[in-house]
């Protein structure tokens, strides 16, 4: 920088030049201001100082106006100084630290540190330092913006000599300086430490202000990479700045020099001391505040957007007039609904004997010589009498055998209401496959997008070896979850638990079990491994030993299975019965089970005259740690039966109860379980009348209501009869009998009063019946009880309807 621009004539009384992007300039006389900037000059220092400079000529209009509107900024952000002293606090201790890590190690100032200095940084050499280069006391650490020009013509300002190489300082000005200190590097580096912590202004904390709002200069070094919070603030300063309505000048700049100040105060009047006094304090806030717009604008956002949020908060929560945002709409989850696909069951295989060790894999051997295992199917058409295919299959979907013959896909997607000539009605096929040994995949076609009526049912009958007697078990829908009740593991009793998996995805099944007194260990069946269209068989003995009363919990996760317990049982060598235990329905506080068979009282004592098991009895199981309190209502033709039950009837907790049935007399019956607690239930059927013959048993378990429509076929074994319950409401049931050739019977309307259980026989209304089709308002529990030949008895439970159309959640927006 060339010396003409720096030098300005002694006798001009024009002020300091401001730099170039100064927000207001006031250049000329003490009472003369320009709005035009000026370029970017360094600053000459006078050569001395006047004695009797007069007061007037630095008190302006101009700088009282400022310090008014000063004084309202302060009243209005008195408010939020206490919170921004602790920001700050901060702020200076992150400034401290940085300081710290350049001081130099020797200390010792040339001169201590005035006690009103306030906030210091530390000194940065000027842009073309020298050796005889003037050192000014608490300098900023880093170069900054120039400062705004000083009103007073008589006194120059700190940071105008600051700004300059020392080689262009007068000697005389440092004489007219008076008190004005020269120290050392040590004492710049060591300032900050002795006056951080002094709020007070003072001509130092005075000068670093100045220099911290300062616009960036050309002639001045760019901030340093670790200063850039320091950068940002000087370069914010300015626009807080703007906010004092033209005052250029600052309480630092006022009180560069001790002197000077020292001097004119013996010629200043009382009146023109103290509107001094006002405006150096004013000088001074205007300083802290353009130091502290910074964290002043960053605390108001934040004391605005919190006050935004609460207000927002505030007029939801009252319901105000104001439309709420989209995303704090709250909408239902989409159900995208899907095409019915082929409706699935699996069906229970043929009872065999269990042969091999006891596990998961065991092996099992016919168990007779004479047996009728018959697998007999019903489907029915829609409105239009379409037939829909179904086929069997294995269960891994080879040797497939078709029952009806398949509609064409795009046929049958059509939705027909009658057929070609007008005609609505409904007709059906049924189809019997006898021996038919292995699990069989039953699969019905979809009609008009929607899943066909259709069913089966297996049967099972043996007249000799260790499976003699009758069983029977409706084909199953995949489920994830599947309980049992009534399971018995006593010494000649056998209980295989079969699992089978028709999807597509590997189950993961874990199984729980319960006996008489609780919990039952079965951590080496909590991670059973099923294959998509594999099964397997656990038996039950191996983890439950010699108990009378076993409940069961399967949980599948990942692919629905099925599951069904073959159950067998002998006296010595005499065969004590054989079934096909389904699962319960699923636990809650209420159990109803239907087509509870009784045999007469006679045979029951004589059966059991020497084993005292060979009653009936009711299994409760608690499905939970709580236990649960039950009592039992029997249902007949006239409404409720009597019977006498021991009082406080309760399952303990993860038990089964037990208790006799042997009170009631031979009939058919709908037992109701209501319980303070979720339990599952079941109940043994014993049909026998010398204890040196065969005996059999079968189970009834709880079930579901039927809903809708669905069709159960006649056991093919046997003589079957329907057992129909209403519990809480009437009932009212229209009751179709499907002929052998598939024609429907005429519709029968069964209307059953509530807290009654009614008989339906089949073969009443058509000799050669093979199904029925029913239709209920959701409050009825049908079953069918079946008997046979030799003592033999069995027990279906209705089958779930087809699952319709499955719907897929849909989030919509995240």
């Amino acid at each position: 920088m060339s010396d003409q621009n720096n030098e300005n004539t002694q006798g001009s009384s024009a002020e300091p030049q401001v730099p170039a992007g100064q927000p207001e300039t006031q250049t000329g006389s003490a009472s003369t201001q320009s709005a035009q900037p000026q370029p970017a000059q360094p600053q000459a220092v006078p050569s001395a100082v006047p004695a009797a400079a007069p007061v007037s000529a630095a008190v302006t209009k101009a700088e009282l106006k400022a310090a008014k509107a000063k004084a309202k900024v302060d009243a209005k952000l008195a408010k939020v100084r206490e919170k921004e002293a602790q920001i700050q606090a901060k702020a200076d201790a992150k400034a401290q630290a940085k300081v710290a890590k350049s001081k130099k190690s020797e200390p010792a100032p040339t001169e201590p540190a005035k006690p009103e200095a306030a906030k210091p940084e530390p000194a940065v050499p000027a842009a073309d330092p020298g050796p005889a280069e003037a050192k000014i006391p608490d300098a900023p650490a880093e170069p900054a913006a120039p400062a705004p020009a000083v009103k007073s013509s008589a006194v120059p300002s700190v940071d105008d000599a600051a700004q300059r190489p020392a080689t262009e300082v007068p000697a005389q000005g440092k004489a007219d300086a008076g008190s004005l200190p020269e120290p050392s590097a040590d004492a710049a580096a060591s300032a900050p430490e002795k006056n951080g912590t002094s709020p007070a202004p003072s001509t130092a904390s005075a000068a670093a202000a100045a220099a911290a709002v300062q616009p960036a200069s050309p002639n001045k070094p760019a901030p340093e990479a670790g200063e850039a919070a320091e950068a940002k603030a000087a370069e914010a300063a300015p626009t807080a700045s703007k906010k004092t309505k033209g005052s250029t000048t600052s309480a630092e700049q006022a009180d560069t020099s001790e002197a000077p100040a020292a001097a004119q105060k013996p010629q200043e009047s009382p009146k023109a001391a103290r509107r001094r006094e006002k405006l150096e304090r004013a000088r001074a806030a205007a300083a802290r505040d353009a130091e502290h717009s910074p964290t002043r604008r960053k605390t108001g956002a934040v004391l605005l957007s919190l006050a935004a949020v609460l207000a927002s908060g505030g007029l939801v929560a009252a319901g105000s007039l104001l439309a709420p945002s989209p995303d704090t709409t709250t909408l239902p989850a989409a159900v995208t609904s899907l095409p019915a696909g082929d409706a699935l069951s699996v069906c229970a295989s043929t009872p065999q004997l269990l042969k091999g060790v006891d596990g998961t894999d065991p092996q099992f051997a016919p168990g007779a010589k004479e047996i009728s295992s018959n697998l007999r199917s019903v489907v029915v058409s829609d409105l239009a009498k379409r037939i829909p295919g179904s086929t069997f299959s294995a269960l891994g979907g080879s040797s497939r055998q078709t029952l009806t013959e398949r509609i064409d896909d795009a046929e049958a997607s059509e939705s027909r209401s009658a057929d070609d000539q007008g005609l609505t009605g409904r007709s059906a096929k049924v189809s019997t496959v006898n021996n038919a040994d292995g699990k069989q995949l039953f699969e019905v076609q979809p009609l008009g997008q929607l899943p066909s009526i259709g069913s089966t049912l297996r049967s099972y009958q043996a007249k000799d070896g260790d499976l003699a007697g009758l069983a029977a078990a409706s084909c199953q829908v995949p489920a994830s979850t599947w309980r049992f009740t009534g399971l018995q593991t006593t010494t000649g009793s056998t209980s295989v638990l079969h699992l089978a998996n028709p999807t597509s995805t590997s189950a993961q099944v874990a199984v729980d079990l319960r006996g008489p007194e609780g919990p039952i260990d079965t951590s080496t069946l909590q991670n059973v491994v099923i294959a998509p269209g594999e099964q397997r068989a656990i038996v039950l003995g191996g983890y439950a030993q010699d108990l009378s009363a076993v409940a069961a919990t399967v949980t599948s996760t990942g692919g629905k299975v099925t599951g069904y317990v073959q159950q067998a049982a002998l006296r010595g060598l005499t065969p004590s019965g054989v079934d096909l235990v389904a699962g319960n329905a699923s636990a809650s506080n209420t159990q109803v089970i239907p087509g509870v068979w009784i045999d007469n009282k006679n045979n029951s004592a004589k059966l059991s005259k020497d084993n005292k098991s060979l009653v009936p009895q009711l299994h409760v199981a608690a499905a939970g740690a709580q236990g649960a309190g039950y009592k039992v209502k029997v249902l007949g033709a006239g409404g409720e039966v009597a019977a006498s039950f021991e009082q406080n009837l309760a399952a303990s907790s993860n038990a089964t109860s037990v208790q006799n049935l042997d009170q009631l007399a031979g009939g058919y019956y709908t037992l109701v379980v209501e319980a303070d607690a979720p339990v599952t239930a079941s109940v043994k059927m014993v049909r026998g009348a010398d204890p040196k013959d065969a005996s059999d048993t079968a189970w009834a378990v709880s079930s579901n209501p039927l809903a809708g429509n669905q069709v159960m076929p006649l056991s093919a074994n046997g003589t079957g009869k329907f057992v129909i319950a209403a519990t809480d409401a009437d009932s009212s049931i229209d009751a179709v009998v499907v002929a052998k050739d598939g024609k429907l019977q005429k519709t029968q309307k069964l209307n059953i009063k509530a807290g009654t259980s009614t008989v339906f026989d089949p073969r009443e209304t058509s000799e050669d019946a093979q199904a029925v089709i029913f239709s209920s308002d959701a409050n009825a529990y049908i079953g069918q009880v079946i008997l046979g030949s030799e003592q033999s008895i069995g027990w279906a439970s209705m089958p779930a309807a087809n699952a319709g159309r499955e719907g897929i959640v849909v989030n919509v927006g995240g």
